[in-house]
């Protein structure tokens, strides 16, 4: 393997510059805006199957990975991609590449418009502007128009969220988590927000610039410097009528699971986002007879438009899930030891066993990821307990507030998880009494006290 492909821990990998992984190199097709053909769906499949190991990842920024490349076939495989429209060429235009759209403004009666076209412009002058090349890899942007697959809940560091104000349509400018905690920097009209995005990100790298220890997001900006100094001319601070964005942000969203949009796409989600090329040929022969689509989203879901739905044994075949309360899609892992060098546990198997013992906690909304190493790697913005592997073993923690995670048990063996998670269930219901959910009961316990109980209730001692 040559040098070039050598640093397992790059922060983004992609086509044109992978990661080499435990199971060989990772590419990364970065979002396709608007979505796949049937002829770009069978690409990937093809360079799957002949160059990796037909494993393949969708990630929570809409983006679709291919595992164990070899590096002989590499140039074939980047070849194949490019030709499908699939890639860039140059590392460093692919790097700031990262704008995820909504990914059905386009069929959504209920969009403020149709915001494809807008992040089709921003990704091109993102990759012809040569000073912003020096953007942090995971420095992203989302665009969206609420409607009924809104983004509101995706975390991004930059937010432009179109909105039908004033007789017109405009943009909310904002940086960093959801929509409802963005700090919102103003307003701006659609024909100027590509370059208002600009102007924000040359703010940050000249910010970057002069700092001895720059932060690597928008939101470390923010904190460090204030908005003020990321906001750019020309942008109204605040609209007549107030957050037109605010007030429509839904309190329940359709999961984008089977049949949804009323009738306009189907959903089919895969746990951990994994499938295989065979699931995703299977997709593509489907809208290649209708001459449909498939829209990749940051729920590791795939939304086929401009078909019939799919058949539940098909679905199942390719491992697919089409119901949003499957207790499998609240569960969340990486690889793990079987994929990557950084891993010591397996996640996976380690995952469902804690999807199962903690079905009750999850049910109620919780979110568990299981990490194979500090990176948390594909941890999803609502995950609220949190499995992270040290040498083989996990340590348990819970989110106290955003960004913010109290560690409440320590050097449990695999074997261990389940019980841990189960008593944690245990505790939550306990402690909620129908009146509240778990996840909120468990706020309100002090760690040390929440740690003792677990610790008792799993030796079979007094939890009290």
């Amino acid at each position: 393997m040559s040098a070039d492909h050598s640093r397992v821990r790059r922060a983004c990998p992609g086509v044109a510059a992978p990661m080499a992984t435990g199971d060989g190199l990772l590419m990364r097709v970065r979002h396709p805006i608007g979505g796949l053909d049937a002829r770009q769906a069978e690409t990937i499949a093809e360079v799957a199957r002949r160059f990796g190991s037909g494993v393949l990842e969708l990630t929570s920024r809409g983006n679709l990975q291919l595992r164990g490349l070899d590096a002989a076939g590499l140039e074939l495989a980047r070849a194949e991609l490019e030709g499908a429209g699939l890639a860039d060429r140059d590392p460093a235009a692919e790097a700031v590449r990262n704008v995820l759209a909504a990914p059905l403004t386009d069929i959504d009666p209920e969009a403020a418009m149709d915001v494809q076209p807008v992040a089709r412009d921003l990704v091109r002058a993102l990759g012809e502007h040569p000073r912003l090349r020096a953007l942090p890899p995971k420095v992203g942007v989302v665009v969206e128009a609420g409607g009924g697959l809104p983004l509101d809940g995706v975390p991004a560091d930059l937010r432009l969220e179109a909105c039908t104000a004033l007789g017109g349509v405009w943009f909310r400018v904002a940086l960093g988590a959801s929509s409802r905690t963005a700090t919102v920097l103003g307003w701006t009209r659609a024909e100027n927000v590509v370059d208002v995005a600009l102007a924000v990100f040359e703010r940050f790298v000249a910010l970057r610039e002069g700092d001895v220890d720059p932060p690597g997001r928008l939101a470390g900006a923010v904190a460090r410097w204030g908005p003020e100094a990321l906001t750019p001319p020309g942008l109204e601070r605040v609209l007549p009528g107030g957050d037109w964005v605010a007030a429509r942000i839904p309190e329940y969203a359709d999961a984008g699971m089977g049949t949804c949009l009323n009738g306009r796409a189907f959903g089919i989600a895969f746990p951990f986002g994994a499938l295989r090329a065979e699931a995703l040929q299977g997709l593509a022969e489907h809208i290649r007879a209708h001459d449909g689509r498939l829209r990749l989203t940051p729920w590791r879901s795939l939304l086929l438009t401009g078909v019939p739905p799919v058949e539940p044994d098909r679905v199942a075949e390719w491992g697919g899930v089409t119901d949003p309360d499957d207790p499998r899609l609240a569960v969340s892992a990486c690889i793990g030891q079987m994929g990557c060098s950084a891993g010591s546990t397996a996640t996976r198997a380690d995952a469902e066993r804690a999807g199962v013992a903690a079905c009750g906690l999850l049910a109620g909304g919780g979110q568990v990821h299981v990490s194979g190493c500090d990176k948390h790697c594909g941890r999803p913005a609502n995950a609220q307990v949190l499995l992270t592997a040290w040498e083989g073993r996990y340590e348990l923690s819970l989110q106290r507030a955003p960004a913010r995670w109290e560690t409440v048990l320590t050097r449990l063996a695999p074997g261990q998880v389940e019980p841990a998670l189960a008593a944690l269930d245990a505790i939550a219901r306990e402690e909620g009494g129908g009146h509240e959910s778990g996840l909120e009961a468990l706020q309100r316990l002090e760690g040390t006290a929440l740690t003792r109980r677990m610790n008792a209730m799993m030796n079979n001692g007094d939890p009290a």
